[in-house]
């Protein structure tokens, strides 16, 4: 059974805060290996794509979700006719739908036969963003691509790294990953664009006897449902020699997270960074402030 990113989670936080767009596109003309995207919150990318010839449609970029989705309405429209499976979210397994797409576009990059969940997707969708899919692992890492956050732009293939700070990245079918130094401990975390900060599983703090405060609890929305949350600050937090902010979100992880072997997901926002870049040739995670 394919684990369950825990980005279902966190997009709820951006429920609960976001709601500010970012600025407009840029007028600057895009290369050909290039896509516009929109950022909302300071870290949520929506691109625009289309599933089987159906256009204008927008998807949540997610490499922390290790499975790509479709909404259920869309699937409506297409006429798809998913097979049933069951996936795990947190702690609760559930039904889903699985569709193959025949073709799938993301900018200027074409996928073909795809696997699908089928979800409802209502959650996701704020006034001005409406989500459509959500793009994860199955398809970004299949190429090299930098998040152009200050541009709101894409760059699809193997980055230009002069002056970017990186840190070597462990990837597979599962995850991507990065070691992390907690209060002076090392410990992995998944690279989430799809969450604002660092978040934490209980247990993994827990066992690393790590002196952490709670500051305020919280609860949200997921695709499984009600979830509560806890956000705290702990002593020291650092990824490649750069300090990273103190504040934290604890929360309860499934028991399929321990088949990452890591201890909770690196938001990316967290790097404060223009610039993030995945490069699956070298296995670096590179940015740039």
């Amino acid at each position: 059974m394919k684990l369950r990113s825990l980005v279902l989670f966190l997009i709820a936080a951006w429920l609960l805060v976001a709601g500010s767009r970012a600025a407009s596109q840029s007028g600057s003309k895009l290369t050909s290996n290039e896509m516009a995207v929109d950022i909302y919150g300071g870290y949520l990318v929506v691109a625009p794509g289309s599933v089987n010839g159906l256009g204008n449609l927008r998807f949540l970029l997610d490499t922390g979700a290790v499975n790509s989705e479709i909404d259920r309405a869309v699937a409506e429209k297409l006429g798809l006719r998913g097979a049933a499976a069951k996936v795990t979210s947190f702690d609760k397994t559930l039904d889903c739908e699985w569709a193959v797409v025949q073709d799938l576009t993301l900018g200027p990059e074409h996928i073909s036969n795809q696997h699908v969940m089928i979800e409802d997707l209502s959650y996701l969708r704020l006034a001005e963003a409406r989500v459509d899919g959500l793009i994860g692992l199955d398809i970004l890492r299949r190429k090299s691509f930098v998040l152009d956050y200050a541009g709101e732009r894409i760059l699809f293939g193997q980055p230009a790294s002069p002056g970017m700070r990186s840190v070597p990245i462990r990837a597979d079918d599962r995850s991507i990953s990065v070691e992390v130094y907690l209060d002076g401990k090392p410990v992995r975390m998944v690279a989430d664009t799809g969450v604002r900060g660092p978040v934490f599983f209980a247990d993994s703090l827990h066992d690393l006897f790590t002196d952490y405060r709670v500051q305020r609890r919280s609860r949200g929305r997921s695709v499984a449902g009600a979830v509560e949350d806890e956000v705290a600050t702990v002593p020291r937090l650092s990824i490649g020699g750069h300090q990273l902010g103190r504040e934290v979100t604890v929360v309860s992880a499934p028991d399929t997270a321990r088949l990452t072997g890591a201890s909770g997901y690196l938001g990316l926002a967290s790097l404060d960074a223009k610039q993030v870049a995945f490069d699956f040739e070298t296995n670096q995670l590179l940015w740039s402030r």
